[in-house]
C-alpha cells in the first residue's frame, strides 16, 4: 500500500472516530486539510470540521490539530515513540482538566504504528508559538515561569490530597531519556557535553578546574542526568520533562498581559522541578539576562508556585520555600547546562527538522550537536562559568 493511500486511510478512520465522539448535535458534518507541518517526531496535520449545528440551528466550524507519530520504525525505536504518545495520552486522559489552561484534547489513539493525539486548534483563542527560540525577552520568560510554577502547583497539590490518584499516574508514566539501557542518548549526552571545556582549555583556562570538570562531564549521562532525575522529596512533582520555548503557546490578553499555555508533554516526568526550571533557562535564555535576572525569574516561579498552593488549600507550604527551590537548582542546575550542550547548537543554526528524523547513524547525529563553532562553544563556556558563579558546581570542584 502506497503512503498515499496509508494516509489517506488514516485520516479518514481517525476524522470518523472524532466526529462520532463530537456527539449527536452535529448534522452534515465534513473536514477539510488546510495544511500540514513536519516536527523531529510527528507529523501535524491542520483540520477543519464543517457542521450544522442541530441545537443552534447553523453552521459551525472546528478546527483541530492532528499530531502522527512517524511511520518509521527505526525511527519510532530511536526516539521512542510508543512512549512518548503514551505519556502525552496519559497526561490528557488522566491529569488535564476541563477547566485548565491546556488545549481540549478531541481525540487519542495508541496503536503502534499510528499514534494519533487530536487537539483543539488554540490560535482560535488566540494562541501561537513564541517568536523567539533562542534570547527570550524577559517579558516571556516571567510568563513562562510563572506558568510553569502553577504546573508544578497542581503536581504538589494532587500529591497531597488525591495521593493515590496522583501516584497511579506516576506509574504509568514510561521512561523517554533517562534509562540505563539509553545507549544511543547516553552516548550522545556524553559527547557534547565537554565543548565547553575544549573551548575553555582553547582559551588557556584554569588546568585544575578543567581536568577536573572534564572527568565529570565526560560521564555526564550517569553523573548529572540519570541523578538530577531521580525523585527527591518532598520537591518532586509531574514536571514537562522538556520545558522549552518551543513546548509552549503565547496570547496576548486585552489588557496587553501575557499568557502562555504548555504543550507537548511527551516527556512528562516525576522529578524534582530543577529539571524543568534549568533546561528552559539554559537553553532558551541568554547569558546575560539569565545573570542580571536570575532570582527575579526564580521569584517570579516561587511567588505563581507559592499562590497556586494557597489557593488550593495546601497550609504546609514551608516544604516548597523559595529556599528550598534555589537549594535544589544549586544541587542540580547542571542538568540544564547539558541540555544546552545538546541542543542549543541545533536552535541557534536552524537544524533542518527533515536531517534529523532520517538520521540513524549516531555518528552524524554527534556532528550536528557540535555545529555553531566558537560561537555556540563560547556561550557554552561562559555558561559554564557562570553556573560556577551560581554555586552549581560545588560538589564536583
Amino acid at each position: 500500500m502506497s503512503s498515499d493511500k496509508n494516509f489517506q486511510r488514516w485520516i479518514e478512520k481517525v476524522m470518523s472516530e472524532i466526529i462520532e465522539n463530537l456527539g449527536s448535535n452535529m448534522d452534515g458534518a465534513r473536514y477539510e486539510l488546510s495544511k500540514s507541518t513536519k516536527l523531529i517526531t510527528s507529523d501535524q496535520y491542520y483540520v477543519r470540521v464543517q457542521f450544522t449545528s442541530k441545537a443552534k440551528g447553523q453552521s459551525e466550524e472546528l478546527s483541530m490539530v492532528l499530531k502522527r507519530a512517524l511511520q518509521e520504525k527505526i525511527a519510532r525505536e530511536i526516539m521512542c515513540l510508543d512512549s512518548q504518545f503514551h505519556n502525552e495520552i496519559l497526561f490528557y486522559s488522566m491529569y488535564a482538566r476541563p477547566d485548565e489552561n491546556f488545549a481540549r484534547c478531541l481525540y487519542t489513539g495508541e496503536r503502534p504504528p499510528d499514534l494519533t493525539i487530536a487537539l483543539e486548534n488554540v490560535n482560535k483563542r488566540g494562541y501561537y508559538p513564541c517568536p523567539y527560540e533562542y534570547d527570550v525577552p524577559l517579558e516571556y520568560i516571567l510568563t513562562a515561569m510563572r506558568e510553569i510554577g502553577r504546573f508544578h502547583g497542581k503536581g504538589y497539590v494532587m500529591k497531597e490530597q488525591q495521593r493515590e490518584r496522583f501516584f497511579n499516574i506516576v506509574k504509568r508514566l514510561r521512561e523517554t531519556r533517562y534509562d540505563s539501557t539509553m545507549e544511543r542518548f547516553k552516548f550522545l549526552i556524553n559527547f557534547v557535553a565537554t565543548r565547553a571545556i575544549e573551548y575553555l582549555r582553547d582559551q588557556d583556562h584554569d588546568a585544575i578546574f578543567c581536568d577536573k570538570m572534564e572527568a565529570v562531564l565526560s560521564n555526564a549521562y550517569d553523573t548529572i542526568m540519570m541523578k538530577t532525575v531521580e525523585p527527591v522529596e518532598p520537591l518532586s512533582t509531574l514536571c514537562h520533562g522538556d520545558f522549552t520555548v518551543s513546548n509552549t503557546l503565547f496570547k496576548t490578553e486585552d489588557n496587553g498581559q501575557l499568557r502562555m499555555m504548555l504543550i507537548d508533554f511527551a516527556h512528562m516526568r516525576y522529578s524534582p522541578p530543577v529539571v524543568d526550571l534549568s533546561t528552559f533557562l539554559c537553553l532558551c535564555c541568554s547569558n546575560e539576562i539569565r545573570k542580571d535576572k536570575f532570582f527575579e525569574i526564580m521569584r517570579a516561579y516561587h511567588d505563581a508556585l507559592k499562590k497556586y498552593l494557597l489557593d488550593a488549600g495546601i497550609q504546609d507550604i514551608e516544604k516548597y520555600s523559595y529556599d528550598a527551590l534555589l537549594d535544589n537548582y544549586k544541587t542540580s542546575g547542571m542538568f540544564g547546562f547539558i541540555i544546552a550542550s545538546f541542543y542549543l547548537a541545533s536552535i541557534i543554526e536552524n537544524m533542518c527538522t527533515n536531517e534529523v528524523r532520517t538520521m540513524v547513524k549516531i555518528e552524524d547525529h554527534a556532528k550536528i550537536c557540535k555545529r555553531g563553532g566558537d560561537k555556540i562553544s563560547k556561550i557554552l563556556a561562559d555558561m559554564l562559568l557562570q553556573m560556577k558563579d551560581f554555586g552549581c558546581l560545588e560538589r564536583f570542584l
